[in-house]
């Protein structure tokens, strides 16, 4: 646009200079001017000023007055001010054109490597000019050679202030360095300068003694062209390479780093696909092939319960890979909460989340996401809409004509009506009934009518909520009707208090009382045929036992009339005989009870026990079983641990039933939940204390068999904290009393009795005792020092005269010379009396003390032998010297008087002998010449 403007005012300028009259037909060009279009070509004489003016050699080539004229011309100064103004605009027309000529390089601000495939960069611009789109050129180098691998052309808005590309490498960027420079490209004017190179290094650039090979450990995605690289640690040529053992040719990416390049590659299984550099290497890496998710179908939800919802989906294909590369599913319910699922190889696939309280609407989105992408899909329901119950348990009890079938429904069902529906083969027999739903458990009760004794039916049933479909049938559960009527008869007979007969009796069928209205129980007599009948509604009745009774017969009253009888036979004379008990034990399964044979037993054996233990009351059961059967196994669901069992085995004969053997035993023992009685005045000496108790071992409340006690002795040291402690085991439940021994005298122990079963020990009851004081090993520890005293007294008394003619020169010490304090150091020097500081150790106590004079006496006249030795007399100051001190210093000194006692005359140590010998301990001195170590 300043060109054309430009261009117009210098046209304008030389149409003025030429007059101005001629019609304007738009410009020409000829020979180097322009000229109006429709204007005659000018002459050589008619040459415009303009072109004059331009051309210097032209002006200088005119003659001087034809100059001076065009000067001196108003024209004249009008042209050369159009030409300078059109002269200037030219130049800023050149400084525009110059300046949009020149581009902004790009600046790559970051380049990082996402994973080991892709390349992320960054990069800014600065234009001048605002475009909706910009265009770029990238180009990819690779090694240091930077080798071009890659060119593109991308287009970016320039809003953005910081543009961003992801570039995806078929070789890993672990091999080899990778380098990215970018251009601007723009229509209007040349691109711009390349920016600088940046660079992300590869593993190529670091120390290693080892071939290192990429992809390793990676999820490759099928279908795709894949390199694979080695890189040496130095400069190797190789051929091939090999890819699941196949060998495939080397691209030579640089003199360390070797390549392959595998297209379309195959899914793999869960141990991935093998990758080594050399056939002879034992090194190689292991990569996994998948696919990405596929998207589910049949995607649903549902739930049985209203507490726990199921999410159900099909997949096209299966999942190949395993562990940590296998495919995750993820459940995003009404953006709340998300759940991770743990989906087994099935199909369809499922997924169990809790259902929210009070939340009808809910919009679940399924996840399926595994390393190369994610996948998802949505369902959006009511929660109403997909209930669909199932029963969890269904319960059959048979009878004879009919069965009474119950269906169980457990979960949060309030609000809702429910119908159920039970199905019975063979017969096709469909019952409906119909109830509100509860949050608690339901039970739906079916009986079904009409069907045969003893025969086998199947049924099966199933509910829905009311306007839903029906919920799935639950498994079929196979009975058999159960026979007519028929009565178990058994009796009791006592002699004590009273002679009674007690008779129990129950019937085959557990639901037979809706169809019993009573019990015909008769009594026969011996030698007459009189019977005498009642009826009776319960199942048990106490007769008064008679000498003439033979036997009982019970028969039911049911619709179509009497069962078939039951009878039992009443010994003529009962006694009660004493049998030995024998223990046995049960397991987990229960009791197998084995019994002997016996002999006499032709009708079957009879095993009876209580049900509730020993302990009364007792709710008696009884099991009957063939003569050629001589054992019974019961479950253990009849039976409690820790609660002993009593188990009396009849033997059924025609003279009635008499007992063959007994058995107690318990389920599991427990340990005792009794302490024994301990006596308190137990037997005690001065090493052993011997216990006596109180304990009835036999005792059928007892959780387990007595084996025996363990007794605890605990004894506590002189010093009070330490405690020691032994244990002793009486073996012998039936022991009473045991003896502890190897006891200290005179100290407390505390002993801790318990009983103990199989299954361990019981509580403790606990007593402490003292042994008593040995009083013989006293009077011997006494005894023997005053013995040896009296016999070291008897040995002096036999050598008194020796004692007695003792040379008096061996007493010379106790004569002293008096020496004068000059004297003294060179005495000290000769006896070679010890200083302190040589003394190792010693128990000096120094005291600043000003002693009194009175108190101390000098050693005087050192010159005048007429001067004897002065004994001083001692006091020993209390609280200011030390008895070791006052002993060491006395000694010192006693060895210093006898160092000197040569020079003092005998006649004065004989004068001064008793007297020294009577003050010798009280002599004290102020110099302490030697310390006693």
């Amino acid at each position: 646009m300043h060109l054309r403007s430009l261009l117009f005012l210098w046209i304008c300028s030389t149409r003025l200079l030429d007059g101005g009259d001629r019609r304007w037909d738009g410009p020409r060009w000829e020979r180097g001017r322009l000229r109006d279009v429709g204007e005659e070509p000018l002459s050589q004489h008619q040459t415009p000023t303009l072109m004059r003016m331009i051309s210097t050699k032209d002006i200088y080539n005119q003659t001087s007055e034809q100059m001076l004229r065009e000067l001196t011309s108003t024209k004249m100064i009008l042209h050369w001010t159009l030409m300078l103004t059109v002269f200037i605009l030219c130049e800023h027309v050149k400084g525009w054109n110059s300046s949009s000529d020149t581009v902004t390089v790009p600046e790559v601000t970051e380049l990082q490597a996402l994973d080991m495939w892709r390349l992320e960069v960054k990069w800014m611009m600065d234009q001048n000019e605002e475009q909706r789109n910009q265009t770029y050129e990238i180009q990819v180098g690779r090694s240091t050679n930077m080798d071009i691998v890659d060119s593109m052309n991308v287009s970016r808005g320039s809003l953005e202030a910081v543009h961003t590309l992801v570039w995806t490498s078929q070789l890993p960027l672990n091999c080899v360095d990778h380098s990215i420079r970018i251009r601007f490209i723009s229509g209007a004017s040349p691109p711009s300068s390349w920016s600088s190179w940046k660079t992300i290094y590869g593993e190529m650039n670091l120390a290693h003694n080892e071939i290192k090979m990429f992809p390793d450990d990676q999820v490759l995605r099928e279908g795709s062209t894949v390199m694979f690289c080695c890189i040496y640690p130095k400069e190797t040529h190789i051929t091939s390479m090999f890819f699941s053992n196949t060998p495939y040719k080397v691209i030579n990416i640089s003199p360390q780093v070797k390549a392959i390049r595998v297209e379309n590659i195959k899914a793999t299984n869960s141990f991935g696909v093998n990758f080594y550099c050399d056939r002879n290497s034992d090194v190689s890496a292991y990569n996994f092939v998948t696919f990405p998710p596929e998207k589910p179908f049949d995607f649903r939800c549902e739930t049985e319960n209203m507490r726990h919802a199921y999410c159900l989906w099909k997949i096209h294909r299966a999942p190949n890979l395993e562990g940590d590369q296998r495919r995750k599913y993820t459940l995003q319910i009404s953006d709340t909460k998300s759940v991770s699922c743990d989906v087994e190889d099935t199909d369809p696939a499922s997924c169990r989340f809790d259902v929210i309280p009070h939340q009808i609407t809910y919009n679940i989105t399924l996840l399926v996401t595994n390393s190369l992408g994610q996948e998802s899909e949505t369902y959006t329901f009511s929660i109403t809409d997909r209930v669909f119950p199932v029963p969890e348990h269904l319960k059959v009890t048979a009878g004879v004509f009919d069965s009474l079938v119950i269906l169980q429904l457990n979960g949060s069902f309030k609000g809702l009506l429910l119908r159920c529906q039970t199905e019975l083969e063979p017969g096709g027999i469909i019952l409906d009934l119909d109830k509100n739903g509860s949050d608690s458990m339901q039970s739906y009760a079916f009986r079904l009518q009409h069907l045969k004794p003893s025969k086998l039916y199947s049924v099966r049933g199933r509910c829905a909520v009311q306007r839903n479909d029906w919920g799935r049938w639950t498994i079929q559960r196979q009975f058999i009707t159960e026979p007519l009527v028929t009565i178990d008869l058994w009796g009791q007979i006592r002699e004590h208090p009273n002679r009674t007969i007690t008779l129990l009796w129950k019937t085959v069928s557990s639901d037979s009382e809706s169809y019993i209205s009573a019990y015909e129980v008769c009594v026969g007599y011996r030698n007459t045929e009189r019977n005498v009948c009642r009826n009776v509604t319960q199942t048990q009745v106490e007769l008064t036992r008679e000498i003439n009774m033979s036997n009982i017969t019970v028969r039911a009253v049911i619709q179509s009339g009497l069962s078939e009888p039951a009878h039992i036979t009443i010994p003529s004379a009962h006694t009660e005989s004493m049998l030995r008990e024998k223990r046995i034990m049960g397991n987990e399964k229960g009791f197998q009870l084995t019994w002997t044979r016996d002999s006499t037993a032709t009708c079957g054996y009879t095993i009876e026990w209580c049900m509730l233990g020993i302990a009364l009351p007792c709710n008696l059961q009884w099991r009957k079983v063939p003569a050629n059967q001589t054992f019974l196994n019961l479950t253990a669901g009849d039976f409690k641990a820790g609660v002993q069992y009593a188990f009396e085995i009849y033997g059924c004969s025609a003279e009635g039933h008499r007992r063959h053997e007994k058995q107690i035993g318990y389920l599991k023992e427990q340990k005792p939940t009794q302490r024994p009685t301990l006596d308190s005045s137990p037997n005690i000496t001065w090493s052993s204390v011997k216990l006596k108790w109180s304990f009835n071992e036999k005792d059928p409340s007892h959780a387990g068999f007595i084996t025996g006690y363990v007794i605890t002795i605990l004894d506590y040291s002189d010093a009070g904290s330490d405690l020691s402690s032994f244990r002793e085991s009486v073996d012998d439940p039936h022991s009473k009393s045991w003896t502890v021994g190897g006891l200290e005298e005179d100290r407390p122990y505390t002993f801790q009795l318990a009983a103990c079963t199989s299954a361990g020990c019981g509580p403790e009851t606990t007593a402490t005792f003292r042994t008593r004081q040995n009083y013989y090993l006293l009077m011997v520890k006494v005894l023997v020092p005053l013995l040896v005293l009296i016999g070291f007294c008897v040995c002096l008394w036999s050598f008194r005269n020796l004692i007695r003619g003792f040379p008096e020169e061996s007493a010379g010490f106790l004569h002293i010379k008096a020496l004068d304090l000059d004297d003294l150091y060179e005495a000290n020097k000769k006896i070679c009396t010890l200083m302190i500081e040589d003394c190792e150790w010693c128990d000096v106590e120094i005291l600043d003390v000003q002693p009194i004079p009175a108190e101390k006496e000098w050693l005087t006249c050192a010159e005048d032998p007429s001067c004897s030795f002065i004994t001083p007399k001692v006091t020993l100051p209390s609280g200011h010297l030390t008895t070791d001190v006052w002993l060491a210093t006395h000694l010192t000194n006693f060895s210093y008087v006898s160092s000197v006692q040569q020079d003092v005359p005998s006649e004065e140590l004989k004068t001064e002998a008793t007297n020294q010998e009577s003050e010798i301990l009280g002599f004290s001195s102020d110099y302490v010449t030697s310390v006693a170590t």
